[in-house]
């Protein structure tokens, strides 16, 4: 089985506007995202922001979650939490660990009107059980045209029609049961 990777980005991601920011650290996103990761069997959760000031607040919220001696099982899932400065860098490091670049997939609610290359769940599954996988979810209003057009391929929408604005924290629990939640 190969291991499946994931990462929380904040830089580039669009707003309200379309403007291209870096979203700031949401504290839920930690441990909820964490638990989350361990749930499902995640190897890593990368947490990337490019703002010093942001990777030192998700530090301490790691620090602190690590510290909860009362909460094993939480601790248990901070310790999958990986905060890195820009995504070339969680690449980087996944291509040495695996000794293979990962397969790349982008998760957004646009999916379906986006001219990028797709994949269908089932082979995605497929796939995931034969190559390193790193799997992009986006804050904010969701990531770039840019950073979606550098991915491998697209995930399908989470719900691909009428009203479909989800946290984070819900998409990734919907998409990592759809990639893994009948394993063993």
């Amino acid at each position: 089985m190969a291991r499946l990777y994931i990462a929380l980005l904040h830089f580039p991601m669009r707003n309200r506007e379309g403007q291209v920011v870096a979203t700031a650290l949401t504290s839920l996103d930690v441990p909820d995202l964490a638990r989350t990761a361990r749930t499902y069997g995640v190897h890593r959760f990368y947490l990337v922001h490019p703002l010093e000031s942001q990777r030192r607040i998700a530090a301490r919220l790691v620090e602190f979650w690590l510290s909860e001696e009362e909460l094993p099982s939480r601790r248990e899932a901070l310790e999958l939490v990986a905060i890195r400065a820009d995504l070339e860098e969680v690449y980087e490091e996944i291509t040495a660990q695996e000794g293979r670049p990962p397969w790349v997939l982008g998760t957004t609610a646009r999916a379906h009107r986006l001219p990028y290359p797709k994949v269908a769940w089932e082979e995605a599954r497929q796939r995931l059980r034969e190559v390193p996988t790193l799997v992009l979810f986006g804050t904010g209003h969701g990531m770039t045209d840019e950073l979606l057009a550098a991915c491998d391929a697209l995930l399908p929408a989470v719900r691909a029609g009428g009203y479909n604005h989800l946290s984070v924290r819900a998409a990734a629990a919907i998409i990592l049961d759809r990639l893994k939640g009948e394993e063993p």
